[in-house]
């Protein structure tokens, strides 16, 4: 019988999917007040002095705000989080390096393919869109902190796993119960032949 679990939602990583390629060390993104280095730093990205009061470090360099920005979705990467990637001569937010050199993987409900940047979820080695993982028996979406079960591959609710165990208990005992039936039939021939045989009484037409 198979135990439950908890749900627990996680991002697409090498434990999610076992194609997943490893994500290497992001760089650091520090902001520093600019009055603090004594002298007007160089921006990485213009070549032009900083003259705002705040810079941006990263990779041992100096960036306006402004500068530092995703090569692919142009965002500004001190505002999206704390951290870049840099393959290719490229600066990229996680999402875009994700979606560029990720490894998708593939919904173990759907089929369909589960792009690298997306979160899932995941049960044992099964792996889950969000809008995929429900009971597969009533489609019942899932709440964190809901119980399911993983029953022959296959994602129940709490209530459809129980009446699946009581029909298959039920199921069992009919069987059971039709052998018994079987045993009662079989003995009861046997006496009904015993009794037409005639021992110990005169048959009808001996009289």
């Amino acid at each position: 019988m198979p135990s439950d679990q908890e749900i627990s939602e996680l991002p697409a990583s090498k434990d999610a999917l076992s194609t997943q390629v490893q994500q290497p060390s992001p760089m650091q993104i520090c902001q520093e007040s600019a009055l603090l280095t004594g002298e007007r730093e160089i921006c990485a990205g213009c070549k032009k002095k900083i003259t705002e009061r705040y810079l941006l470090k990263a990779m041992d360099q100096h960036w306006h705000e402004d500068c530092l920005k995703c090569s692919c979705c142009d965002c500004r990467l001190g505002e999206v989080g704390s951290t870049l990637f840099t393959k290719a001569n490229l600066l990229l937010c996680r999402r875009d390096y994700l979606r560029l050199f990720g490894t998708t993987g593939y919904c173990s409900a759907c089929t369909k393919i589960i792009p690298a940047f997306e979160m899932v979820m995941r049960a044992k080695g099964n792996v889950y869109h969000l809008e995929c993982f429900a009971c597969q028996q009533c489609n019942h979406r899932f709440c964190v902190g809901d119980k399911f079960y993983l029953c022959e591959n296959k994602i129940l609710c709490e209530y459809d796993y129980e009446e699946r165990m009581m029909f298959a208990s039920l199921s069992y005992n009919y069987s059971a119960l039709s052998q018994i039936k079987q045993q009662t039939y079989r003995l009861s021939g046997s006496l009904s032949d015993d009794l037409s045989s005639g021992y110990g009484s005169p048959s009808p037409n001996s009289l």
